[in-house]
């Protein structure tokens, strides 16, 4: 009689027990996950876990489980819930907004679009999430709950602004600009790509700290978002000259539009604006500045590239 080794022995029982193990931890889970109402206000996670539930046996596990009534009570409450969201969300948000100095209004229904100046929220009711955006580019995704939509407004609203002044913003442009041309070489067009500049911008946006020890831990973010929001507050500032300079864009047209790495999408208002392509700087009162009646026609140029 060949006698196994222990080691063989609880090899092979170990196994058994460690696959039940993660089974059943599995299925703790996923009740713990049900039982929690930021899961339930999320029909996503809720989904994920019903399936979780729904993959495994109970009764291969020897527990003594019934997930039927469990699985109707979801259902139920998920029914619930998205109906009460059909019902009370655009009322509570304009609610919540109003208590909270921000104007909120309606802008779509399918999309279900809001104007939260100065961004846009987009709310999709069935999955319970909501999307901040600016400049057509996502802020912040999070549960579409009034209250925390609002709490992200103001924590949002309150970093963008606090980035530097737009004298300072435009005085990074200039130099960005200058940066470009000579990067590019000798050329007879004075325009640069807008995108292009966004990285030298971004460097001169860096605080000692990081100019000091650059590494990832000392950099302050800034991105597509934050240089879209810039530009747009130049122009609403009236800050487009400055120091005998005049900032100048070429807005972009046609297939230029759809490569959005190339371009970038500034507001004139809540949701609206245009894509830009190209920049450019010229002295004030020259044929290429944009306050003489030439230069305007050359600021409002499409780019057709």
């Amino acid at each position: 009689m060949n006698e196994r080794s222990v080691e063989d022995l609880a090899g092979r029982l170990l196994a058994k027990a460690a696959d039940k193990s993660k089974k059943i931890s599995k299925v703790v889970g996923a009740l713990k996950k049900l039982a929690s109402m930021e899961t339930l206000d999320s029909p996503r996670k809720v989904l994920e876990a019903s399936r979780e539930l729904k993959s495994i046996e109970p009764g291969s596990l020897d527990l003594q489980l019934d997930f039927t009534e469990l699985f109707d009570a979801v259902d139920a409450d998920q029914t619930r819930r998205a109906a009460r969201r059909k019902v009370e969300f655009g009322r509570v948000m304009t609610e919540e907004a109003l208590a909270s100095g921000i104007a909120c209004d309606l802008m779509t229904t399918d999309p279900m679009e809001f104007a939260l100046p100065p961004f846009t929220l987009t709310v999709d009711l069935a999955e319970n999430r909501a999307e901040l955006r600016y400049a057509r580019l996502v802020l912040e995704e999070l549960q579409a709950q009034p209250a925390r939509i609002v709490d992200a407004h103001r924590k949002n609203q309150e970093r963008l602004k606090s980035a530097w002044t737009p004298e300072q913003f435009f005085d990074a442009l200039l130099q960005a600009y200058r940066v470009q041309l000579l990067h590019e070489g000798d050329r007879q067009d004075e325009r640069v790509r807008l995108a292009d500049l966004l990285c030298s911008v971004a460097l001169a946006f860096q605080g000692n700290k990081f100019r000091t020890d650059p590494v990832a831990g000392n950099y302050r973010a800034y991105g597509r978002v934050r240089f879209a929001y810039d530009l747009a507050r130049i122009r609403q500032v009236g800050l487009l000259q400055r120091d005998g300079l005049r900032l100048n864009l070429g807005t972009a047209t046609g297939s230029s539009t759809r490569r959005k790495q190339d371009v970038i999408y500034i507001e004139e208002s809540v949701g609206r604006g245009q894509y830009y392509l190209s920049a450019w700087f010229t002295p004030e009162g020259s044929p290429g500045d944009a306050s003489s009646e030439k230069g305007a026609q050359l600021s409002l140029e499409d780019e057709k590239q």
